[in-house]
C-alpha cells in the first residue's frame, strides 16, 4: 500500500508569511520591472509639448502594505505600486477628447506578464 503525503494549510501561517519583508522585497522587484517596461513606452512628446519627457520620467515604485479582508477581519499584507506622479498622467492612460489613449501602465503589465505566471 502506498503511502499519499497530504498537507493542510495554516491560514495564520500563510497570513504571516504575506506580511514578511522577502514578499515585500519580490513585489517592489516585480513592480520595478513593470516600471522599466512602462518607461520603455512612455510618449515623449514633441516642440508642441509644454513638458516634454516629464511623463516619462515621474515613475516610481512604492512600497506598501495593504489591510486586505479575510474572514471578516483586515489583515495587513505586503505589496508594491508603480505609480506616475506627472499632473497629466491621467490624460496620457486614458486619453481625453484632444490626447489619444497611450495605456502605459496595462501594456506595460501585459510586456511582463509572462514573466510572473
Amino acid at each position: 500500500m502506498a503511502y499519499r503525503s497530504r498537507y493542510v494549510g495554516r491560514y495564520s501561517g500563510i497570513g504571516r508569511i504575506l506580511q514578511k519583508p522577502g514578499v515585500q522585497a519580490a513585489c517592489v522587484k516585480a513592480a520595478t520591472e513593470i516600471m522599466t517596461a512602462a518607461v520603455a513606452r512612455a510618449p515623449v512628446g514633441g516642440n508642441e509639448d509644454p513638458h516634454p519627457g516629464q511623463y516619462k520620467a515621474s515613475f516610481t515604485v512604492v512600497p506598501h502594505e495593504k489591510n486586505v479582508p479575510f474572514r471578516g477581519k483586515p489583515k495587513l499584507r505586503a505589496g508594491a505600486r508603480l505609480r506616475n506622479t506627472a499632473p497629466h498622467a491621467l490624460h496620457v492612460e486614458y486619453g481625453t477628447a484632444r490626447t489619444p489613449r497611450h495605456a502605459v501602465l496595462s501594456k506595460a503589465m501585459d510586456d511582463v506578464a509572462g514573466r510572473f505566471g
